[in-house]
């Protein structure tokens, strides 16, 4: 095998358990295992934080066209 393979997946209990399908490949190999920390699991909304009071769609709407008003034609 020439080409480098990077096969990932999980190592438990002394068994190393791919997260897909192996390749049709054989060859010398080479196990390295890497610690990851695990990612919190959340929404893109966690990133920004979060409103003390949340506004319905026409509120926004409603703040946005009284903004574009006052603008005037520029």
């Amino acid at each position: 095998m020439s080409d480098t393979l990077i096969i990932r997946g999980r190592y438990t209990n002394q068994t190393f358990v791919p997260d897909g399908p192996l390749p049709d490949a054989e060859g010398p190999a080479e196990l390295v295992i890497t610690r990851t920390v695990p990612r919190p699991v959340g929404s893109i909304a966690d990133a920004f934080g979060a409103a003390p009071v949340l506004r319905s769609g026409d509120d926004i709407l409603a703040q946005v066209r009284a903004d574009r008003d006052e603008w005037g034609d520029r």
